[in-house]
């Protein structure tokens, strides 16, 4: 989603609540950007809230594989005159913020040839993700595709993809790249990029986002 005020300029650090099926919070960043990932299908209440902004909540529909894009314009909140400078404090050190860590997840042994032969992709299906493992900043998805995927973008979290089964091209800065069956392909962070089949069979891969907290990713 884009958040921006009424004449079109981002609005960073703006609070986003979505409470539904999959609750999940965040701020934009210095562009007014928030991307949310693993959300389930459903009705979402969004609320847009800040020191600089008059609260806002909207209503959004969230269909099953569907990445949708919200552009969001909030008026701006009129400002009390400043107080006066209080006295200056002793410098103190700063200590970094730790990032967040999602929870740790159990051990988990098990057979990925067997788990697309109970999960296999339907023929209407335009994509279907099955969880292989989420623990911390790491989580690992077995990604079906039918259709084209648009185009994403991971502000924050680093994408690998390794291809089990079937054929497509990978797209990343203008560049189409194949995918077959044991091709790898790494996305660092802020790092534009699509994934197509090509072919009859779906195209099978082994997907890990990490540097985000693993309820969050997708």
């Amino acid at each position: 989603m884009t958040v921006t005020n009424t004449q079109g300029t981002a609005l960073p650090e703006v609070h986003v609540e979505v409470l539904g099926t999959s609750d999940r919070s965040g701020d934009t960043s210095s562009t007014g950007q928030l991307s949310l990932t693993a959300m389930q299908a459903g009705t979402y209440r969004l609320r847009f809230s800040g020191d600089e902004v008059v609260t806002f909540e909207k209503e959004v529909v969230l269909r099953a594989g569907q990445i949708a894009d919200l552009d969001v314009a909030l008026n701006i909140a009129e400002t009390a005159p400043e107080p006066p400078p209080p006295a200056p404090a002793a410098p103190q050190p700063a200590t970094p913020a730790a990032a967040p860590v999602g929870p740790v997840g159990e051990p988990r042994t098990l057979s990925i040839v067997e788990m697309i032969e109970r999960e296999l992709i339907g023929g209407n299906q335009p994509r279907r993700d099955s969880i292989v493992s989420c623990s911390g900043n790491a989580r690992s998805t077995l990604v079906q595709l039918n259709q084209d995927q648009a185009e994403r973008l991971y502000d924050t979290a680093d994408v690998t993809y390794y291809v089990i089964a079937g054929e497509g091209t990978a797209k990343m800065n203008g560049r189409d790249s194949a995918l077959v069956a044991g091709t790898f392909v790494s996305v660092p962070r802020g790092t534009p990029h699509s994934l197509a089949r090509r072919g009859r069979r779906p195209l099978i891969m082994l997907t890990t986002v990490s540097g985000t907290p693993c309820e969050e990713a997708r």
